[in-house]
């Protein structure tokens, strides 16, 4: 058996959920306007000011590359489904900010002493 040394630091092990992450460069979401978006904040902040042409490049009746972004980079199931509901950028917008306030909330619940 091995010697535990009680002078070895401590280690705080935390997880955040991807929902806050940042992909990789490889993994980065190109708009058609050649933006490249690697976290869900900057989604959230290119949807407000995109021009609507490139967020019907993005989502429109065949397809929606912003869920389908969020679903396999964040893991993010049930925020893509709500993502496949929506047609118009800013309801878009809304429902990510949603879904991240009620992350922070659920955390907060759940969190001592952060």
């Amino acid at each position: 058996m091995g010697k535990t040394n009680a002078l070895a630091p401590k280690v705080e092990v935390r997880v955040v959920r991807k929902v806050f992450g940042r992909v990789p460069e490889e993994h980065a979401f190109v708009l058609k306007d050649d933006r490249k978006l690697q976290t869900v904040f900057e989604l959230i902040d290119a949807l407000e000011t995109m021009p609507d042409e490139v967020f019907r490049h993005h989502v429109n009746a065949e397809r929606n590359d912003f869920a389908s972004w969020l679903e396999s980079m964040f893991d993010e199931t049930a925020l893509a489904a709500d993502m496949r509901r929506v047609q118009q950028r800013l309801d878009a917008q809304r429902t990510i900010l949603k879904h991240v306030m009620r992350e922070l909330l659920a955390h907060h619940k759940t969190c001592k002493g952060c």
